[in-house]
């Protein structure tokens, strides 16, 4: 639109242009028929060179064949011979065409606007051009006027010097009137008297007849010229040239005096005297102007510059050579905390850290030498002692090498986020290159543009390395079918939106497939485009494995591998809806090691596991293809037969598996031989559910058990009575010791030689609610399995301290206490502590107090055995052996353990006076003991001949209801009131 502006505009002023041509020309040509001092001025080669040098030269050509033809036809017409009409008009065209050419430029004429321009205006349009044209034209003026030539040629050259000097001016002045800056009203009022003055000035030369006196106008032109612009320059140029041409056609004046004599002599030097005044003038007009321009272009500049720097986010500094600030922006109050006006005068180096001295000297350095370093990262100190992040740029003023201009800007933000940037980059690679998933970048064409370290080593592995794209180098496999389509870095690029996680196979190089589960994210642009994916795979297949194991451990044992209990349900249960389909007979062992804990407690669970997995084996081995053998836990295993035919073929199934298990079984450098205790339950006779069936065959076990193990039994109904029966009694057992119902009896122990009572054995009684008494061997099998013996047997040992300290202060005075401990009691770790705590209560001395331990839990001599009875003979508590001979008896243990006394059991003392062998028995371990230095007690004496036969034997004391039968603390002071107390025997110390 501009441009279409600037055409019109130029055609318009094209037009407008011949015109004022046309009709200057004609007014020369009219005034050169009238005559006088101004006859001669020629204008219109002015007007012509200041139009063509506005418009920057653009159609000169037309623009002069146009006007010539106009100019020639307006000679011809006022009376001009053809040849010296065409001469006027060539050589006016070369002239009009000399200045333009030099002077004008693309961007239009700016000669007038500075001193120089004038010069050059001056030297080429007023002297050169004028002088050039007239001496190309002064023959063929010669020729046709027979005038003198160098008045001829003196007189154009002035007339067209003239013309110049005054046209160009003045079409220039119009053309850009709008252009010139008005001047102020006080200026307007100085220039008004300025021209008032030089009117008069100019009137007053030209009315006294000396030519010197002429130039005193120039003193008020020259100040008409430095108060206004080149408006009223033009105006006092006019009025010296109306006012004098006006006196000097009325014969007053130098110039006229002049012109009586010699007329052309008169109109040159009145056409001089004007290009005077105009070279006085327009050089000292443009000048001033120019510097007033400058003045208003330097102080709006400043004005710009400082808004700038004062609404400017960052802080500029201006410093001097030295360094020190001579302006502060109002930015150092946000940046730094410093008000402007205290870091006047101070140095930039006291704000710039330690850290940053050496980057901003070698700064300063090139900033003074004259370079453009670029920006510098320096950290500055702010008010509250914090530091800020600075970048900083500048460069020295050209027109003051001494000073520097600095900005500061304040990227202590950018700096954090560029850290905080880095870092995060650093951890994200760093977990990439951590996690164990196999991660990839994708372009939008799938191809792969970044991998982490598990990725790239699954590429290693590829069975197609050199593949374009991410799925053909790494194929998904899934039912046996390449994935495609679906596959989730196609969709989430296709989509756009998130795919997976897919459960897929991979395929890698010489190694089988691995489960994978793929997911892929799209990537996105600022503009939301997709323009990648990220492709995940995370190796599945050990999780796949544990999943399988898992599921396997949740119906197998872990140990044996059998099929564990809810395997069992699930394949008894199906077993039992085919017998009632086809109306036949299943079987349901339930088989248990007999003593399995026995080889636990003595060789280790390691040795009981190995133990079990032969017994599975061997389970396995004696069934056949349809049964099942499963593990419940322990040492619990149960056969499923799902088809038998009678209870003979059952039997002979059971009589096969206590054949196969009774062979000697290895563990390690032992042979062990085991036993175990069948109990069968048959469906449809004794249950058609699983549980029941597998219930009831567990009470066939356990009647095994009680008639002497090794040995199987089938279910009978009256089981359920005896099981009611137990599960009543351990519930009434658990109550007991809250409602206080148990108690201890006490029987004492006699000393062979004189009778007297040596020590009370603590026996543990239950009455029950009904006032009926509840046997030990009735309850206490039931308290060992269930584990209320633990407690029990703490309540036993605590009680009987507490009554051999009572009875310390009778007749009993001296006499100790026995107490019997069950293997699960002595096995349990703080039972030390608890005997400790036992005696502390009671306030009871350690030697009065004796422990009666069985051989079984001596048979393997750990460590923590060892330990326990060391820390038992340390405080000083004798220990005894309880029904000596029964068991594993050992001279190994008698030997390596503290053992205080040796109790002979009952059911060698009772047939002791018939049979000889129970009698050679107990001489045996009489001897045995005398020589290991220990003593002697035999239970269960009923009889004096026993009591004889032993005190023969060498036995130290006796204990029986000969003596007499277990009775409560008074009544064993009664007891000792008559029989006597015997001293103490001294507590063991080997």
């Amino acid at each position: 639109m501009e441009g279409l502006i600037r055409q019109a505009y130029r055609k318009h002023d094209f037009v407008a242009a011949v015109i004022a041509v046309a009709v200057v020309a004609a007014a020369s040509v009219w005034l050169t028929r009238y005559g006088g001092p101004i006859a001669t001025v020629w204008l219109a080669n002015g007007v012509s060179i200041a139009v063509l040098m506005q418009r920057g030269g653009l159609g000169t050509g037309p623009f002069l064949l146009i006007t010539g033809v106009i100019i020639l036809a307006i000679t011809s017409a006022a009376g001009f011979t053809p040849l010296d009409a065409l001469g006027l008009v060539l050589v006016n065209a070369l002239e009009i065409g000399l200045v333009v050419r030099v002077l004008s430029d693309a961007d239009g004429v700016t000669y007038l606007e500075n001193p120089f321009g004038v010069q050059r205006f001056i030297l080429w349009a007023v002297l050169v051009a004028p002088i050039a044209t007239s001496l190309l034209i002064l023959p063929v003026h010669v020729m046709e006027t027979g005038a003198d030539p160098w008045l001829t040629l003196g007189t154009r050259a002035m007339s067209h010097a003239l013309g110049n000097a005054t046209a160009v001016p003045l079409t220039f002045g119009l053309l850009r009137w709008r252009y010139i800056p008005p001047t102020s009203t006080r200026r307007a009022r100085r220039c008004a008297l300025a021209l008032l003055i030089l009117a008069l000035v100019t009137l007053a030369a030209f009315w006294q007849p000396h030519t010197p006196l002429l130039f005193i106008v120039f003193p008020p032109l020259a100040l008409l010229a430095m108060t206004g612009n080149r408006r009223w320059s033009v105006a006092g140029v006019l009025v010296v040239a109306v006012i004098g041409g006006a006196m000097t056609i009325t014969e007053h004046g130098p110039i006229a005096h002049q012109g009586q004599r010699h007329p052309a002599l008169a109109t040159m030097l009145f056409q001089l005297f004007v290009l005077c005044c105009i070279a006085v003038a327009l050089p000292l007009v443009t000048s001033m102007e120019q510097r007033r321009r400058l003045g208003r272009n330097l102080r709006g500049s400043e004005a710009r510059y400082r808004m700038l720097a004062e609404h400017s986010h960052d802080l500029v500094l201006l410093l001097d050579a030295e360094g020190y600030c001579k302006y502060v922006s109002p930015a150092a109050y946000p940046i730094l905390g410093y008000r402007p006006d205290k870091l006047v005068e101070s140095s930039l180096q006291s704000l710039i850290d330690e850290a940053s001295r050496a980057t901003a000297v070698e700064l300063w350095q090139r900033l003074i030498a004259g370079d453009h370093p670029g920006t510098t990262l320096l950290r500055m100190r702010h008010a509250d002692g914090s530091y800020r992040f600075m970048e900083a740029a500048g460069g020295v003023i050209d027109e003051e090498p001494d000073r520097v201009i600095l900005t500061l800007r304040d990227v202590t933000a950018r700096i954090g986020a560029e850290d905080a940037l880095r870092e995060e980059r650093r951890l994200t690679d760093v977990t990439l290159k951590a996690i164990g998933d196999a991660v990839f970048a994708l372009d939008r064409e799938g191809r792969l543009g970044f991998a982490n370290p598990a990725g790239s080593a699954l590429l290693a592995r590829s069975t197609q390395p050199y593949a374009e794209k991410l799925e053909d180098r790494l194929p998904l496999w899934r039912a046996g079918e390449r994935v495609s389509d679906d596959h989730p870095a196609r969709v989430a690029l296709r989509t756009g939106t998130a795919a997976g996680p897919v459960l897929c196979a991979v395929e890698l190089d010489g190694e089988p497939s691995r489960a994978m589960e793929c997911s892929a994210v799209p990537i996105r642009n600022e503009q939301g485009a997709v323009i990648g994916a990220v492709f995940v795979l995370h190796d599945v297949s050990a999780i796949l494995e544990l999943s399988e194991r898992m599921a396997h451990l949740a119906h197998f044992d872990a140990l044996t591998d059998l099929p564990n209990r809810p395997l069992l349900l699930e394949r008894l249960s199906a077993a039992l809806t085919r017998a009632r389909q086809g109306a036949h007979h299943l079987a349901v062992l339930f088989i248990d090691v007999d003593r399995f804990k026995q080889i636990n407690d003595t060789l280790g669970h390691v040795s009981g596991d190995e133990v079990l997995r032969q017994v599975a084996e061997r389970l396995l081995s004696s069934m056949g293809g349809g049964d099942t053998v499963a593990r419940l836990g322990g040492d619990e295993f149960v056969v499923l037969i799902p088809e038998v035919g009678d209870r003979a073929a059952v039997a002979a199934c059971a009589i096969k598996t206590l054949e196969a298990l009774s062979a000697p079984v290895r563990v390690g450098r032992r042979e062990l031989r085991l036993t175990a205790s069948i109990g069968i339950a048959l469906f449809p006779d004794d249950g058609d559910e699983a549980d029941l069936l597998i219930r009831h065959a567990d009470m066939a076990m356990y009647a095994a058990k009680r008639s002497g193990r090794n040995d199987y039994h089938f279910y009978v109904s009256s089981m359920d009575a005896g099981a009611q029966a137990e599960f009543d009694l351990e519930n009434a057992l658990r109550s007991a010791m809250a409602r206080s119902e148990l108690f201890l009896d006490f029987q004492p122990r006699v000393d062979t030689s004189d009778g007297r009572i040596v020590c009370a054995e603590a026996l543990l009684r239950w009455r029950r609610t009904d006032g009926t008494i509840c046997r030990p061997d009735a309850f206490i099998p039931i308290a060992e399995a269930s584990g209320l013996i633990l407690m029990i047997g703490a309540w036993v040992l605590k009680e009987a301290c507490h009554a051999c300290k009572t009875w310390q202060e009778g007749p009993l005075a001296g006499v100790g206490v026995s107490v019997n401990i069950s293997q699960l009691q002595f096995g349990r770790e703080n039972f030390l502590q608890l005997v400790m705590e036992a005696l502390r209560e009671a306030g009871l001395p350690p030697h009065l107090l004796e422990l009666e331990l069985t051989e079984s839990m001596l048979m393997e001599p750990t460590d923590a055995v060892r330990q326990r009875i060391a820390g038992l003979k340390s405080l000083g508590v004798s220990l005894s052996i309880d029904d000596f001979g029964t068991g594993y008896s050992s001279l190994a243990y008698l030997r390596r353990f503290a053992i205080d006394t040796l109790k002979i059991d009952r059911s060698f003392v009772t047939d002791m006076t018939d049979d000889p062998e129970d009698a050679a028995v107990i001489h045996a371990i009489v001897a045995l003991a005398i020589s290991l230095g220990k003593r002697v007690v035999a239970e269960g004496v009923e009889t004096a001949r026993q009591a004889e036969l032993l005190g023969a034997l060498g036995c130290h004391e006796m204990q029986g209801h000969l003596f007499s039968a277990p009775t409560d603390a008074r009544r064993l002071a009664e007891f000792a009131e008559k029989r006597g107390v015997g001293r103490r025997g001294r507590p063991a110390t080997g």
